[in-house]
Formats: structure tokens, C-alpha cells, sequence
């Protein structure tokens, strides 16, 4: 059992945290969450002893093994090979293997009682701790999270610090201590790496406390949730979804809270200074002045949501297709070729999210898509009045430092566009009054995201090509981004690594796999459904870590001339046939909803008619989904034959 009781940490005059208290049973899940800098990555390095506390006390279960991954690779390690590596995290299981081995030889040369008890009791405990498979899990993590067994062996100062990271969860989880104390386990992963983490994690048995913005481990894996905030710990029960439903109840008992204490004080503040003057008056005034000296001070407030803080600009008006894309292939020098034969069509509306195995070409396809660098070969053709806006994962280092929020997105506004507008544009992504003057130096991640937001909307574009835009945000940062971009009413292609992000905001995956490049219509989980799983990007461990994609090989080849802009023609009906169905589904379920809300309230004088009218829809739903999948299947089977699959 962990416990923290009564824990004040401060840094400097600030309290991180305040007399704060909770308890980790054993063998729980638990999700940490709350704002950047609220104190969450303190709470493990109180619990691991990295850190004095100021007041309280950490208990600590003695006799438990604790795995605690952090955001840095230890120092010294770069020089060890990968594999070896991740076992050293194991290093008790061995130390028994060593001695196991010393135990084995010692018997055979003279078999002492006392020597061949030991090297039972070993034997036992290496045995126990399952020590016979820890290379086998080694490499089955190292694969699970993209590694090539080819490069099993090499140095780890060979691989990118986000590979090192990788490296170093993985010696984290194999060691399988009886703790787990995860720090933001998902940066630098790939979103089939966050898929097969999730899956490790639901096996282990041990407890596990997990820091995470990505709210589909939240989700999945926590089942109890600890909210970290201005000093203080809140613990919620019953998994996430749960947590945010209470959590946003708290929030509005206290907000109005806040407002009949703010009335309150406000009326004895007006009675004070309307009769102060008036003799006559004196006693109440006097009466009020006191009570108001005596009440309690008003409670603080959360910040602004940050889902109030991004307003995408509407877009300017387009033709229907945005960008196209014949014949498409790169690759770097004389090397390999990292993707070939792409042909791909955006169209006003589509949400296109990229998903393959890191080192398969994802940000090389969205530079070329946005026209920052050049394909080898092939054609690509902007369509009518597109407006293009990019951002590259290396958003920051193109602001720079010393310049303020105002002035970065003056440069990049037209040159009639007045100060009211620039600020308003500012204000729509969270910058009012002075903070417009702030450096880029001194902005969080979050803010510097949204500041990179701002600049690209100072000519607002109506095709956004976004390259891990999730990245320095918050839970709350990611959820009015994707609410933000799910209202845009413009063309959006991007790549991101949160599975819920991607599942909230895309209405159609490219699949980007070493044997090519696929589409598929529909969302995230329709994609996951149509193909089993990731199986469809075939990236066997030996060919993940960068290995380059292949030429596409084998099947039928694509058609050219005639037939292939009739089949193109097809599929852009077909999508548009969809795109109905899924409306009036849409339509259908809100009529759904509000029946049944209308049961519930007790509002039906009819109830059997009402029966009735909620049969009929379900009938309605149940059939336009049918066809909604029909159609679907239609469409992919005509856009396979494009690819020449």
C-alpha cells in the first residue's frame, strides 16, 4: 500500500503540493492526470525517494520491486547494445542466473548437501520469477514496440533519443516489478506501439500507477483516477469516463458556489458605499462592514477551459477537390524507395489521418502533400482556390525565441490586416490583453501550439496538413483540438499517435504500410474492424525502426487512362453516398435520443404510440446502417483496384 499523508512539496515559495492525501492499494490501476506542471511526475519521485517532502510522510510498501520509467535514458547506457540493455533492468533475475550457473558447476565438482540445497532454493526462485523466458520477453517487447531483431545488438547511442525512449520502457516493463510507476509511456510511440502497449498492460498483475495524456490508455487501462490540481490530490472511482462525468459535477457545484458567495458579497459591498455617507445609516453600514470582514473569501476558481481557447476561422470557399496526387513516389538520394505509385484525392470535408510504424514515410508524405519539399516522382496538383496550412513537428524551432505572440502572427498576416484583427485572432486561440506580448522563449507547449495555430490562420487556409499536433497539449489542449477541427468545415489531413484523437477526429485512414499505401473510408475503429486489428500494415519487427517501405509488389496491376478516372469518378459518388447515409444516421439517432429523453422525463401522454414512432426508428437506424456498410465495402473494393490490389 502506498500512502501519502498529509504531503506539502514545495519548490521554491511554490507549494507543488499542499497537505495532500491519498492511498494506492495493491494490485490497483490508477491514472494520474491533471494540468502541466500541476506536480505529477513530484508524486513519483516522492514515492522512489528521489525527492524530500516538506511536511507529511510517503509510505512506501517494503520488500516490493518498484519499475519506475522516466523521461531521460540513465546516463552511461548509450554504450551498451539495445538488448543488453533492456535485460539490465532485470537485474536480479540475473544475478540468479549467474549464481544458478556458479551453483551448477560447484555440484558437479562436489556434490555438498549444502551446496545442492542452495542450488534448489535458486533453482526455486529463478524459476518463480520466470527467469528462464526474460530474453524471450526482451525481444518480444523490443518488437512490440518497433525495434528490427536485426539491430538487437546494437549500441543504443545508435539509435534517436525517441528510440533510446522506447529502449528504455521497454527495460521498464520486462523487468516486471511489483510496481509500475509510468511517466507519459506513450511519447515517442507510434500508434501501433500504443496499441500493443495497452495490451501488455492489461496482462500485468501487478499495481500500476500511469501519468498519461493519451486518454485511450486512461480509458482502457485505470481503473480509479487521481486528479492532481493546484496542490491538491482528488481521487475519483470507477475508471475515466466516470472520473470526467463527477469531476465536471464538482466543478459546477463550485462555480456556483462562487456565485452566491460573489452576489452576497457584492450586495453588502453596494449597501456599504450607497450609505456610508448617510448618518442615519451608520449602525447597518457598520454591521455590513463587519460581516464582510468576517465572511469567508471567495473559492478559487478553475482557469478557463482550454476548450474555450482554440476557434478555428472559418475557411475560405474551394472547389470540391482540394489536392491531388498521380503516381507518387520518394525516396532520399539513391536510396530505397519509401513509398511509390501513390495516387490519393482530398476533397472538401475529408478528415484523413495517416497510421503506420514510425520510419514508413508518414511526415515525408505531409511535406510533400504541403509542398515544402519535393516527391521524386509522380504529380501533384492543388485544386481551385486551395488555401494550404502546414505544421511540421518542428513548429517551435520555426518561431523564434525573441519574438512576442502579436508580432509572430503580424509577420505571418496580410499586410492590410489591422491590429483589432491580429488580436482577435490571438484571443480566439487563448492570447488576451497582455499575454499577446509574451515571448516565445517563456510559452508552454501547449501555448506554443496554439500560437502555431494562430500563424497558420492568419490567412486561413481551407486545407490544413498537420504533423503530430497533439504532441505538447494536455488532455484538455487535445480535446478542444479535436473539437476544433471536428466543426472545421474544411479539408484536414494529419498524422498523430492518440488513438482517441484519431478516433474522434478522422473520417478516413491512410494506411501506411511497407507493402504501400492504402485508404480506407470511414473512422479509426471502422478501419480497425474492416482489417482485424493493424495486421494491414504487415510491419514485421524485422522491418520496423526505419526500415524503408519496399516497391509494392504482386496483385493486379493499377489501371491507367480511361478506366482509372472512371473508377475515381465511382468512388467519389460512392463517398458521397456515404457521407448522406452517415447524416441520416446521425439525424436519425438525435430523434432516437430525444424520444427516450422524453420518457425519462415522463413526458409521454401516448406511451404505446411513443413505443411505436422509437420501434420505427430503431428499424430505420438498423437498416441505413446496412447500407451505410454496403456502400462502404463498395467504395473499398473500387479504391483497391486504384491501388492495383
Amino acid at each position: 500500500m502506498i500512502i501519502f499523508d498529509s504531503v506539502t512539496k514545495q519548490y521554491g515559495p511554490q507549494d507543488v503540493l499542499r497537505e495532500a492525501s491519498f492511498t494506492v492499494n495493491p494490485g490497483e490501476r490508477v491514472g494520474i492526470v491533471g494540468p502541466n506542471g500541476a506536480g505529477k511526475s513530484t508524486i513519483f519521485r516522492l514515492i522512489v525517494g528521489e525527492e524530500d517532502i516538506e511536511g507529511g510522510e510517503v509510505i512506501v510498501p517494503k520488500g516490493q520491486s518498484i519499475g519506475y520509467l522516466k523521461q531521460q535514458v540513465p546516463e552511461g547506457a548509450v554504450g551498451v547494445g539495445l538488448l543488453e540493455f533492456v535485460l539490465e533492468g532485470c537485474g536480479e533475475v540475473l544475478a540468479l542466473e549467474a549464481e544458478l550457473h556458479r551453483l551448477q558447476e560447484a555440484v558437479a565438482e562436489n556434490p555438498d548437501p549444502a551446496l545442492m540445497e542452495r542450488l534448489g532454493e535458486v533453482q526455486h526462485e529463478f524459476e518463480h520469477r520466470d527467469g528462464y523466458q526474460v530474453q524471450t520477453r526482451a525481444a518480444q517487447a523490443l518488437g512490440g514496440l518497433g525495434f528490427a531483431e536485426a539491430r538487437f545488438g546494437d549500441a543504443l547511442s545508435s539509435f534517436s533519443g525517441g528510440w533510446q525512449m522506447r529502449a528504455q520502457l521497454a527495460r521498464t516493463l520486462v523487468a516486471r516489478p511489483d510496481i509500475l510507476l509510468l511517466d507519459e509511456p506513450s511519447n515517442y510511440l507510434d500508434l501501433p506501439a500504443v496499441e500493443w502497449l495497452q495490451r501488455f498492460l492489461s496482462a500485468y498483475a501487478g499495481t500500476l500507477l500511469l501519468i498519461s495524456h493519451d486518454r485511450h490508455l486512461l480509458r482502457t487501462l485505470a481503473k480509479e483516477i487521481l486528479d492532481v490540481r493546484r496542490g491538491q490530490v482528488s481521487r475519483y472511482a470507477n475508471g475515466y469516463d466516470a472520473y470526467l462525468v463527477e469531476r465536471e459535477a464538482r466543478f459546477g457545484q463550485q462555480e456556483a458556489r462562487y456565485r452566491t458567495l460573489a452576489k452576497k458579497r457584492e450586495e453588502m459591498e453596494t449597501f456599504i458605499n450607497r450609505f456610508r455617507a448617510q448618518a442615519t445609516k451608520a449602525a447597518q453600514v457598520q454591521s455590513r462592514i463587519k460581516m464582510l470582514e468576517k465572511m469567508e473569501p471567495l473559492p478559487e476558481l478553475e482557469q478557463e477551459s482550454t476548450a474555450t481557447l482554440i476557434k478555428i476561422p472559418a475557411p475560405p470557399e474551394s472547389g470540391h477537390e482540394l489536392i491531388r496526387v498521380e503516381g507518387l513516389g520518394h525516396r532520399y538520394g539513391d536510396g530505397p524507395w519509401i513509398f511509390r505509385g501513390l495516387d490519393l484525392c482530398l476533397e472538401k470535408g475529408d478528415r484523413l489521418a495517416l497510421v503506420g510504424y514510425n520510419g514508413m514515410g508518414k511526415s515525408t508524405l505531409l511535406k510533400i502533400l504541403a509542398g515544402v519539399m519535393p516527391a521524386s516522382e509522380g504529380k501533384r496538383v492543388l485544386g481551385h482556390h486551395t488555401v494550404l496550412g502546414y505544421q511540421s513537428q518542428e513548429f517551435a524551432d520555426t518561431m523564434p525565441a525573441d519574438q512576442s505572440a502579436y508580432r509572430i502572427v503580424k509577420d505571418a498576416a496580410p499586410a492590410n490586416a489591422t491590429e483589432q484583427q491580429i488580436r482577435s485572432l490571438l484571443g480566439g486561440f487563448g492570447f488576451r490583453g497582455e499575454e499577446i506580448e509574451k515571448p516565445t522563449s517563456v510559452l508552454s507547449g501547449g501555448e506554443k501550439i496554439r500560437l502555431a495555430f494562430a500563424r497558420i490562420f492568419a490567412r486561413p487556409p481551407n486545407l490544413l496538413v498537420l504533423d503530430e499536433p497533439t504532441t505538447h497539449l494536455d488532455i484538455a489542449g487535445r480535446e478542444a483540438l479535436e473539437q476544433a477541427l471536428t466543426a472545421y468545415k474544411g479539408t484536414v489531413c494529419l498524422v498523430s499517435h492518440d488513438i482517441s484523437f484519431v478516433r474522434n477526429v478522422a473520417n478516413g485512414i491512410l494506411a501506411v504500410a511497407p507493402s504501400g499505401i492504402r485508404r480506407w473510408l470511414g473512422g479509426y475503429d471502422y478501419f480497425l474492424e474492416k482489417t482485424g486489428g493493424l495486421q494491414v500494415l504487415d510491419a514485421k519487427p524485422a522491418e520496423k525502426a526505419g526500415a524503408a517501405a519496399p516497391e509494392k509488389s504482386g496483385g493486379a496491376p493499377a489501371p491507367g487512362g480511361k478506366e482509372r478516372k472512371e473508377l475515381q469518378k465511382q468512388v467519389r459518388r460512392l463517398e458521397s453516398v456515404l457521407a448522406k447515409h452517415e447524416a441520416e444516421i446521425a439525424r436519425l439517432e438525435e430523434e432516437q435520443q430525444r424520444l427516450l429523453g422524453e420518457m425519462a422525463r415522463g413526458e409521454v401522454s401516448d406511451f404505446a404510440a411513443h413505443q411505436k414512432t422509437l420501434s420505427a426508428l430503431a428499424g430505420q437506424i438498423q437498416s441505413e446502417t446496412r447500407e451505410w456498410i454496403r456502400v462502404g465495402e463498395e467504395a473499398e473494393s473500387l479504391q483497391a483496384r486504384l491501388n492495383g490490389g
